[in-house]
């Protein structure tokens, strides 16, 4: 499961009453615009005036609800503008600087998603989501250790957070630290037993260490929770094909697509469970379905490829092994040399002639 930023909005209640205060401050601002801009230009000697403070505040909260509800509606560019100019009416703002934040992040900008988060932390150092979000961005740019430092940050102002521990088990499995991703998980569904979520990533992490039926079973709780979570039927059928239950998988692949016939990946581990089965004709179906979904997938192509020379095919052998090593050179031309799925064509011509052309 993909980690994702978590916007902290403000309750309900509060946003309409801004909205309120939104509509009346533009009808006086549109009479006394003047006024305003004639205060703002003033040089203050010493202290600003309580009541330039107030308008700039006013202005300051106003752009941060349009703000708001840009990043409720996935406007990103829109609000960063709006946030950006809440700030420079209230530089000290950290509600403005972490949704500026969250904003840069859903755009991809995670550098600079964490400069606003560590500006914002700053001035409100036990703000758990922020230290969350920062985590996302470190993530996002792979420097895991410092995700997981700062997901711990996160826990300590929110220990009972099960979104917190869930991505800081992602987090765990990025490192490779799968026995420490899996108490992490546990303590998501300790505090959400619904969370399939958690439920689907403990999976993961059991199918990493190779405790297949342990996998299965976490896999069957995700489903109980969400019985049309196409990746839980996925990994299941993963799963118990590398546990040695073909035929189970083959019905967990189905289930997937069933859901979402689009779902290459499905159809890639479906093809890939027919072969061991030695089921070749289905394998090579189930890799052409994968195939109209992503044409230019190497590993579906070499795994055609190994089918038709199974079953003594040559030319489509080729063909597919040709177009496979277009596609990958470096790799093909030093596997398919040695690999024994291919002893039933290797003294044909065509394939020696194949594999001695020289690497692209």
């Amino acid at each position: 499961m993909e980690r994702l930023y978590i916007q902290n909005r403000r309750n309900v209640s509060t946003m309409r009453f801004w909205q309120f205060a939104e509509c009346f401050y533009k009808h006086i601002f549109s009479t006394y615009a003047i006024l305003i801009g004639n205060l703002k230009k003033i040089s203050y000697q010493g202290k600003m005036p309580d009541s330039m403070k107030i308008i700039l505040n006013l202005e300051a909260e106003l752009y941060f609800q349009q703000g708001l509800r840009q990043n409720k509606a996935e406007k990103f560019s829109d609000a960063i503008a709006n946030f950006d100019k809440a700030l420079k009416c209230k530089p000290d703002y950290p509600e403005a600087l972490s949704q500026k934040g969250f904003a840069l992040g859903c755009l991809g900008r995670h550098m600079d998603a964490i400069a606003c988060f560590d500006l914002t932390l700053e001035l409100r150092t036990d703000a758990c989501w922020v230290w969350h979000n920062r985590a996302i961005a470190l993530g996002k740019l792979e420097r895991h250790d410092e995700a997981l430092n700062s997901f711990d940050r996160a826990l300590e102002f929110n220990f009972n957070s099960p979104t917190i521990w869930h991505n800081r088990g992602i987090t765990l499995c990025d490192l490779g630290h799968y026995e420490k991703a899996i108490i992490s998980f546990d303590r998501t569904i300790n505090l959400q037993p619904d969370a399939y979520w958690g439920w689907n990533n403990k999976g993961n992490a059991l199918k990493q260490l190779g405790r297949y039926e342990e996998a299965v079973n976490s896999y069957d709780r995700a489903i109980e929770f969400d019985p049309n979570n196409v990746m839980a039927w996925h990994n299941r059928g993963a799963s118990l094909s590398n546990w040695g239950r073909y035929e189970k998988a083959i019905v967990s692949f189905d289930r997937a697509l069933a859901i979402q016939p689009d779902y290459y990946k499905a159809w890639l581990h479906k093809g890939i469970t027919w072969e061991k089965l030695q089921h070749y004709s289905e394998a090579i179906a189930s890799y052409n379905r994968a195939l109209q979904l992503q044409p230019n997938d190497h590993v579906i192509l070499y795994n055609k490829a190994r089918c038709y020379a199974l079953q003594n095919n040559i030319e489509a052998a080729i063909e597919n092994l040709q177009q496979a090593i277009i596609l990958c050179p470096e790799q093909y031309l030093q596997m398919i040399p040695t690999h024994s799925d291919f002893d039933k064509i290797r003294e044909d011509g065509r394939f020696q002639a194949l594999i001695q052309q020289p690497n692209r």
